[in-house]
């Protein structure tokens, strides 16, 4: 029901227009590999799919006490964006393990909204572990809507496409290692691809 709220206040709030829905599975291990331009994209995510979603955060957001208290209430744990974290792609894993949906942001960072930032090689590992399909998916008109420093969203369209699931291993050749990191490129190409 809260799902239906919010995605109903998106539709009519920021015109929000949802395109791919039939590429998420409805059921089993599934890896959302996204852009990221502003702080909305994990809520619009969370309102687009039907299923529930769990996110990685960075470490730092979760050092206020009540808002990472409110960022676990909704599944999301954190990663440290400096290094390896294998506390995190074992949790990441485990949840897909378990059949359940996880939302990567595989820049690490916002970008500009303009063009995509190179791809960490954590999302090829996490895939390469599990063998769980990666969904590309593409957020355009979010910075506009709450841009960096902004407080308060403001009025503006905003479209969020889901891609062709994608799968480690498919056409790869070489070491894993390797094979993971150009996988994690790949992925960034598919998201590229979504643009308009």
């Amino acid at each position: 029901m809260g799902r239906f709220l919010c995605l109903g206040i998106a539709k009519v709030a920021f015109r929000l227009h949802i395109e791919g829905e039939e590429f998420i599975p409805r059921t089993g291990p599934t890896i959302l590999a996204a852009n990221h331009v502003s702080f909305i994209d994990p809520i619009i995510i969370m309102v687009s799919v039907r299923r529930p979603v769990r996110f990685m955060a960075k470490k730092e957001l979760f050092s206020f006490p009540l808002f990472g208290w409110l960022l676990r209430q909704f599944g999301t744990f954190p990663i440290n964006r400096n290094r390896i974290n294998l506390q995190a792609f074992k949790q990441a894993a485990s949840i897909l393990e378990a059949g359940e949906v996880v939302a990567i942001f595989p820049e690490g960072t916002r970008g500009d909204g303009i063009k995509l930032r190179p791809a960490k090689p954590g999302i090829g590992l996490i895939a390469a572990r599990t063998g769980a399909p990666v969904i590309p998916v593409l957020h355009q008109g979010t910075g506009k809507v709450l841009p960096r420093g902004a407080w308060f969203p403001r009025p503006h369209r905003i479209v969020i496409k889901f891609g062709a699931p994608l799968r480690f291993g498919e056409g790869q050749i070489g070491k894993r290692q390797d094979q993971a990191e150009l996988f994690s490129q790949t992925i960034m190409e598919k998201i590229a691809a979504l643009k308009t």
